[in-house]
């Protein structure tokens, strides 16, 4: 025999319960006793029946998900897992949901996977994608004898005409249509830009549909496959869910990276107006014109500025620059000298004038005359210089008289504004006047 510990006994008694199918995907009904919300967070609450009771415990992080504030006397369903708390032996479910009654199974399968989903991160607007604005393929998963498929086509014809239209046929209600759903859009992905290589390129897909026309909430529940959602997620390519109609709200549409209303809307969202891509087209044009001209006009100045300046600094401009400047200083040079010529004339005219006034020929011209020695050429100034009988050569104004020396005067100084002819006859000598 053997003897086991509490803690073994807890141990496998916990292990039991989780390891159980059931107890791990439990839905229970009940209303609600007991409700506390620990200083934690988390809340803690009783389900009681009929006959007895379940403790029950929902941690802050699920409880972000419950809508109404859970009071005594409530009659609710819950979601969880059952499991034993060991360190007090409590059996209680760990709750993930908790809805009122009669909301319905299928409500809370769908609320139950919605939260699941949404805890993973799969309807993070982080992570959804921008549409192509100019696709050139487009992947269309939905049903081919319905109505849904010729209303893309009619919708992409009018609009875009250039856009080619890619079908993944797959069954849109029914036990098989999560799974062909899945399938349709793993064979559209097989044309994602990233997984063809560059020779393939242009036969890839750029954005996909998946489609159906309006139903019964339970024909639409084959949208809110959890398969369904994780291979939406899982596309490379971006998808845009086209479900029913406005009202319908799918786990699809959650997980898409755009909703339409209706497929028609779909259509107009993946893909821009021809009408106004001609009208764009045609603004982008003139204003590519308009931008061309005042391009040209710019550089035709610049070109004609660049010439200019080319004229201006190439040797022939500078060469000719430099014969009007040598021009220039030559005739400013021939000025100077002429002028310094003209004033050197006039000064020389004076000096003449001067000289002339000066000269002892001008003097003799008055009537003076100049007495020399013949024997030795002397100049005769005063008549200690003299004795009578010499000879003396008289220098006039025009020509020599040969005279002799008679007799000498006194050397009284003579007045200089006598008769030159006096003085001369006093001084002995003959003054002749011409």
């Amino acid at each position: 025999m053997r003897i086991f510990d509490i803690a073994e006994v807890m141990s496998y008694a916990r292990e039991l319960l989780e390891s159980d199918p059931v107890l791990g995907d439990l839905w229970v009904q009940g209303e609600v006793t007991k409700v506390y919300q620990s200083t934690a967070g988390h809340l803690y609450f009783t389900l009681r029946g009929a006959s007895s009771q379940l403790e029950c415990v929902m941690f802050r992080s699920a409880l972000r998900h419950v809508r109404t504030r859970l009071e005594a006397g409530q009659a609710v369903v819950a979601h969880g897992a059952v499991s034993l708390y060991e360190a007090r032996g409590q059996f209680q479910l760990y709750a993930d949901l908790v809805e009122p009654e009669g909301l319905g199974q299928a409500y809370l399968q769908f609320e139950l996977l919605r939260r699941r989903l949404e805890d993973e991160g799969l309807f993070a607007l982080e992570r959804k994608r921008a549409l192509p604005t100019y696709p050139r393929r487009i992947g269309v998963a939905t049903s081919i004898g319905g109505a849904v498929i010729h209303d893309i086509q009619r919708v992409l014809a009018r609009r875009y005409p250039l856009v080619e239209v890619v079908i993944a046929p797959c069954a849109v209600q029914g036990e098989a249509a999560p799974r062909e759903i899945v399938a349709a859009l793993q064979r559209l992905n097989e044309y994602a830009a990233s997984r063809l290589d560059e020779a393939r390129r242009l036969a890839a897909i750029d954005v996909i549909i998946l489609a159906r026309g309006g139903g019964a909430p339970e024909e639409l529940a084959v949208f809110n496959d959890e398969g369904v959602a994780r291979a939406i997620f899982a596309s490379a390519i971006p998808v845009v869910s086209a479900i029913g109609h406005e009202t319908d709200h799918t786990i699809a549409d959650l997980v898409a990276d755009v909703r339409a209303a209706t497929p028609s809307v779909a259509a107009e969202l993946v893909s821009p107006d021809c009408e106004t891509l001609r009208a764009t087209v045609d603004e982008w044009r003139r204003r590519v014109a308009v931008a061309a001209t005042t391009a040209l006009q710019t550089h035709r100045q610049r070109v004609d500025s660049a010439r200019q300046q080319l004229l201006w600094r190439s040797p022939q401009s500078q060469i000719a620059a430099y014969q009007q400047r040598v021009s220039d200083l030559a005739q400013r040079t021939r000025g100077a000298v002429a002028q310094q010529l003209a004033n050197r004339a006039s000064q020389l005219q004076a000096r003449q004038l001067q000289l002339l006034a000066l000269s002892p020929t001008t003097t003799l011209a008055r009537g003076y005359a100049l007495c020399y020695d013949p024997s030795s050429g002397a100049l005769v100034t005063a008549a200690n210089q003299v004795r009578p009988g010499d000879p003396l050569e008289v220098q006039l104004h025009q020509g020599v008289v040969h005279s002799e020396v008679r007799g000498t005067a006194s050397s009284a100084v003579a007045d200089p504004h006598a008769n030159p002819v006096e003085r001369g006859a006093a001084n002995g000598h003959r003054a002749h006047r011409v």
